[in-house]
């Protein structure tokens, strides 16, 4: 009897470990997304635990107009495409000034982010 429970108590476990693993692996990874002004443009970086989630994500610079950020009213001025390190960069923007902030889209395995919004 005693050997008959260790079976079961381990079928068990091995079973909640097969149900486990493949909700975690197909989970939305998290991305971060950061932004700075290098006094003529935007660049930043995505970060993300997942090596898909970093590479050809399209990051949007927006100025915020009111106290919040808001894509779907704010102004959208600058777009890139994140390099196989994450990186991207608007290039030559000229002086700018007001709140911005930088934003990625979810994809099916990535989740979404914005940028903390920053002041020039």
């Amino acid at each position: 009897m005693k050997s008959r429970s260790l079976l079961t108590a381990g079928l068990a476990l091995l079973v909640a470990a097969a149900v486990a693993v493949p909700a975690t692996a197909s989970g939305r990874a998290g991305t971060t997304v950061t932004i700075k002004y290098n006094g003529d443009g935007f660049q930043g970086k995505v970060k993300s635990t997942r090596a898909s989630c970093i590479a050809n994500r399209t990051v949007k610079v927006y100025k915020q107009r009111g106290s919040v950020q808001d894509p779907s009213t704010d102004q959208k001025l600058y777009t890139d495409t994140s390099d196989s390190t994450g990186r991207w960069d608007t290039g030559t923007s000229g002086q700018v000034h007001g709140k911005f902030y930088a934003r990625a889209r979810g994809t099916t395995r990535c989740k979404p982010d914005s940028s903390p919004t920053i002041h020039t």
